[in-house]
């Protein structure tokens, strides 16, 4: 794709990025923090399983966990499309909601490793502003499988975007495993986050679209076939 070609990207639908985008952005933000900080004696404690405790700690995944901040909108601001947006708005703010609600009537909170002051910058600034609670789901889990989704519905009609979204996937992958890495999250809070950040995805996808596809082909497959 040549640069004007992503730049008309960039700039395509920008309202809707800008003010659409920017409110969710500004609910998420006034909502998430505000349930952090419910009563520490309301949550409850998420238990290790196995494989959280074979899981080393390492600081310097907060590199990976923070890289979310900017991989997800530069997917959104990629899209081209209104109806692309829309769907994403949608299914963002599904995901959201849901999570919201259970952060409310469950709160939940991990035991987070200490490090001394300054030790690891990164890793510093994630447990400086974003408290051990809201755990499960992991959002940083959801958004991470929602936005490798979305990077399948951007890139799909690109020329090599089997290329992008497998590398969308791959560093969301490694994003997944940096809330374990950083002791953000356990193993549970992913697999929930998971399925969150799957179901916010799966509300964007224009079945109908995929269904004329599937439906077209045969017919022009006889097309073809007759001539």
């Amino acid at each position: 794709m040549k640069l004007m070609d992503l730049w008309r990207h960039v700039i395509a639908e920008w309202k809707i990025k800008v003010f659409l985008g920017g409110a969710i952005t500004l609910a998420f933000g006034w909502g998430y923090f505000r349930l952090a900080r419910l009563p520490e004696d309301l949550a409850t404690q998420m238990p290790e399983l196995a494989i959280d405790r074979a899981i080393p700690f390492l600081p310097a995944a907060a590199i990976i966990y923070l890289s979310q901040f900017v991989t997800m909108p530069a997917i959104i601001w990629l899209m081209g499309s209104r109806r692309q947006l829309l769907a994403c708005c949608r299914g963002l703010a599904l995901l959201i909601a849901v999570s919201f609600i259970i952060f409310y009537g469950w709160p939940t909170a991990v035991v987070r490793p200490e490090l001394p002051t300054g030790a690891h910058f990164f890793y510093g600034l994630i447990a400086s502003t974003d408290l051990p609670h809201n755990a499960c789901p992991s959002l940083h889990a959801a958004f991470a499988v929602f936005t490798a989704g979305c990077a399948w519905e951007v890139f799909r009609d690109w020329k090599n975007g089997h290329l992008l979204i497998a590398t969308a996937w791959l560093w969301n992958t490694a994003i997944l495993a940096s809330t374990l890495l950083t002791k953000q999250h356990v193993f549970l809070d992913l697999i929930a986050g998971s399925a969150l950040g799957a179901a916010g995805w799966w509300t964007m996808v224009d079945r109908s679209a995929r269904s004329t596809e599937f439906r077209s082909a045969p017919a022009a497959t006889s097309e073809k076939a007759a001539e």
